[in-house]
């Protein structure tokens, strides 16, 4: 995981794979959306709307999939990720069965992640 994105409340990392995957943790570790307070709840969806616009904007998916299990990381985090028609795993779930060899050609990382941090801050 690279660490993308920290404040006071909640922090972004960067999971590695073939697409575009980031994770918006709160820094406390509430276990259920419900047990966050509603100001920070509030953050944590507008941090997510900027997380999806810049991927969209950015990298141009065909979809973008959220995410929320938490049995492994029994904490509140969301999954962002952004999905290609030729990714190996499209329409399933990259935790689904591998569909293909994935063909993506993506932009380079970098510039996001700065984009994406002046968003932020």
């Amino acid at each position: 995981m690279i660490m993308i994105y920290e404040d006071a409340d909640i922090y972004l990392e960067w999971e590695e794979s073939e697409i575009p995957w980031i994770k918006i943790f709160t820094k406390e570790p509430y276990k259920e959306l419900t047990d966050v307070p509603a100001p920070l709840r509030a953050k944590l969806w507008n941090i997510y709307e900027v997380v999806e616009k810049e991927m969209i904007d950015y990298f141009n998916p065909s979809k973008i999939n959220m995410a929320s299990f938490g049995n492994y990381v029994p904490r509140v985090h969301i999954h962002v990720m952004a999905r290609f028609e030729n990714d190996s795993y499209f329409p399933e779930p990259m935790w689904g069965k591998k569909q293909r060899a994935g063909t993506l050609e993506l932009p380079d990382f970098a510039p996001f992640e700065k984009r994406l941090r002046e968003r932020l801050s």
